[in-house]
């Protein structure tokens, strides 16, 4: 074939490159919230103890850093994000740090807006945690009992059941800490937000 007929290789690899990119664009477009009031319907990050539904939070927070100021154990961070209704919030990484729900129950009492209510233990509901089986070291004999022996709220939530397999419980309020001390990379316990 001669040269003159083919496009330049350049080129064909950037139409190439541009049609890949597309496609996934599409694919992606229908399953990612792009506009801040899609985001906003949905929980996207594990917010400190007390939050209030994730619509609500993000127009009563007034992003004072009270909650992350007053955390014993310095979990809360504050989101930084293009976002304006994300943006200045605070979180919790579980991975990096994790809520341990101290008796005093700080960042609540410390919360200026409301967007943090004031609630007992057992109300807190920051979300729950989730087991991958296919990565639980009890699953392949294993006798590890991380995340087990350091849950705050002990069998309540976290317990291993009689077939030796760990089981998540009703009293899972989703602090994390499960998560933050699982040994397995990726992690065989995560918290997904409520």
């Amino acid at each position: 074939m001669p040269s003159e007929s083919r496009p330049p290789r350049r080129q064909f690899f950037r139409q190439a490159l541009r049609s890949l990119l597309e496609a996934v664009d599409e694919v992606v477009e229908d399953r990612v919230p792009w506009t801040p009031s899609e985001a906003s319907r949905k929980r996207v990050h594990l917010r400190p103890p007390g939050a209030i539904p994730e619509a609500e939070f993000l127009e009563t927070c007034t992003r004072s850093g009270a909650c992350v100021e007053v955390c014993p154990v310095k979990a809360i961070q504050v989101v930084v994000s293009r976002d304006p209704s994300q943006d200045g919030t605070p979180f919790l990484l579980a991975q990096e740090r994790a809520c341990v729900v101290c008796d005093d129950l700080s960042c609540m009492k410390a919360c200026p807006s409301g967007a943090l209510e004031l609630l007992p233990r057992e109300q807190i509901d920051m979300g729950v945690a989730v087991i991958e089986d296919s990565l639980c070291r009890r699953n392949f004999r294993e006798d590890c009992t991380e995340c087990v022996d350091r849950c705050p709220l002990g069998p309540t939530a976290l317990t291993i059941n009689d077939y030796g397999r760990l089981e998540v419980r009703d009293g899972c309020v989703g602090c994390g800490v499960c998560e933050h001390y699982c040994p397995t990379s990726p992690r065989a316990i995560r918290v997904h937000p409520s």
